[in-house]
């Protein structure tokens, strides 16, 4: 008999996967507020159901991903890319096999401390909401002066945020820090990645788009050191029967591939500065909640 319960924690982690709240952390707490002591459950089910949103990201980036991969492309700003994904799991193993091991053996049924890490990413969230609003701000007063001074003044404030291919080697591998943190359920891996980008002074395409890849090679090493140490300590890979979860990560590719999309068309659409506002103030107001109760 299928578990249609599984299905709503699909969905959950289609819906939430993009936006700065916690997938991984409101699954674990729904599945053990269901099942109580069923935290190992929990985490091991919110692990499977990231290779769903994974899916959609290598969908969506595809042509990308086949140009980083081929090694033989020797150009500048693919190499850079490359160096951005290599140096950022490395960066994501430093922090991210602790924080595992952290969470599977000592704090996998609580997920306090990951949600006080996500009021700070809210109020980081919103901080960045102001300097990018003060940015455009600038830019308005800017180009109402002389038209001359417009495209040069545009093109010099279009420069001051950069690619993630000019992130220095540091930089890419800081971003990988912060995204190791996210293992830890109420910590969104979105949510920390985008902003901590955003504050190295990235432009918000090229923010989103390092904080999709990057997630790919995260994911990845998550769910094999996962399967290996259930495997180690003899119990079943399969959370629950193989064909169901294997049901649930089509739906959460299906549903993160259209809220991805859905999700890239308002960051284009609107002011990234409002966006990162309303998110902010999400954040802030899901953890009031949360606590609250």
């Amino acid at each position: 008999m299928f578990n249609w319960f599984i299905l709503i924690f699909a969905l959950l982690q289609g819906l939430l996967e993009w936006l700065p709240v916690s997938s991984q952390g409101q699954t674990v707490s729904l599945i053990v507020a269901l099942f109580q002591d069923k935290a190992d459950l929990a985490f091991q089910i919110a692990l499977w159901l990231h290779l769903g949103t994974m899916m959609a990201v290598i969908v969506k980036y595809r042509k990308e991903l086949f140009l980083y991969l081929n090694f033989k492309n020797k150009d500048p700003e693919v190499v850079q890319w490359r160096r951005f994904l290599i140096f950022s799991t490395v960066g994501t193993i430093i922090t991210g096999v602790p924080c595992f091991l952290l969470v599977k053996y000592l704090i996998e049924d609580n997920s306090v401390f990951g949600e006080y890490v996500m009021l700070l990413i809210g109020v980081a969230l919103i901080v960045t909401a102001a300097l990018l609003f003060y940015s455009e701000r600038k830019k308005t007063k800017s180009e109402s002066q002389k038209e001359k001074e417009e495209t040069i003044i545009s093109e010099q404030q279009a420069k001051e945020r950069k690619s993630v291919a000019d992130l220095s080697l540091l930089q890419m591998t800081a971003s990988g820090l912060f995204q190791g943190f996210s293992i830890i359920p109420g910590i969104s891996r979105s949510g920390i990645t985008m902003s901590g980008l955003l504050f190295m002074g990235t432009r918000k395409e090229d923010a989103i788009k390092g904080s999709f890849l990057m997630s790919i090679p995260a994911v990845l090493g998550g769910f094999v050191l996962d399967v290996t140490f259930t495997a180690v300590d003899g119990g079943s890979i399969f959370p629950i029967d193989w064909w169901q979860i294997l049901i649930a990560i089509l739906i959460t590719a299906i549903i993160g591939y259209l809220t991805m999309e859905l999700f890239l068309f308002i960051a284009r659409k609107y002011n990234f500065s409002l966006i990162c506002l309303i998110l902010g103030i999400l954040t802030i107001v899901l953890f009031a909640v949360r606590f609250a109760a």
